[in-house]
């Protein structure tokens, strides 16, 4: 089960509903998602709940003990309890732009104490300035889900990326071979542009 807060029209629920379709139409596990918006749409929080696994899936509900949680916007960390969603042992990922040695100085104590106290993997991705770099603005989405392909590892990789870039080329190739170009190399970029972050025991 895997739970990601994003940006109202930052690309987050659609780049979800494209990591679903492609666990469900390519691996032998039952999927879902479930979407909650904030009021103001744009400019609010979204959160996507995927859900996956072997086990018939027979209900919709809010997804409140998630192996893998991820979060497009660092601010979010002072707004919102994220890492109470995470299993002991789970996955946390954070798009921010704050190295790793300067997290300790802008992340709240009680999340970092939190992150320890679950044993969580931690891992940190400046998907902002790769979206930047790339020409895509603020639209992180696509390297954000391909961060999540390679980290939660439901697919092996190189068919994860593979099935995300033909789903790219589907959606994008009528506004041209220049936009589907870049967002294969936001996906090439992000499978390998996070950093684990060794969160001290408090």
């Amino acid at each position: 089960s895997c739970l990601f807060f994003g940006l109202g029209s930052d690309g987050t629920v659609s780049a979800n509903k494209s990591s679903i379709k492609i666990i469900g139409d390519n691996t032998d596990q039952y999927a879902q998602a479930y979407f909650q918006y904030d009021s103001k749409k744009a400019g609010g929080v979204t959160r996507s709940h995927l859900r996956f696994g072997h086990s018939p899936i027979r209900s919709t509900y809010y997804i409140e003990n998630a192996d893998f949680v991820s979060c497009s916007l660092d601010a979010y960390c002072f707004k919102y309890d994220m890492v109470s969603c995470l299993k002991n042992g789970g996955t946390f990922l954070l798009n921010t732009t704050f190295s790793a040695e300067e997290l300790q100085d802008h992340l709240p104590n009680r999340m970092l104490a939190q992150l320890a106290k679950k044993n969580a993997k931690f891992y940190i991705i400046d998907a902002t300035k790769i979206a930047q770099e790339i020409g895509m603005g603020r639209r992180t989405n696509t390297i954000l889900q391909s961060a999540f392909f390679t980290l939660a590892n439901v697919i092996p990789q190189d068919e994860a990326l593979q099935y995300m870039k033909d789903a790219a080329t589907k959606s994008y190739m009528k506004k041209g071979q220049d936009v589907v170009d870049m967002n294969h190399r936001a996906i090439d970029a992000g499978a390998t542009a996070f950093v684990q972050v060794e969160v001290p025991a408090s």
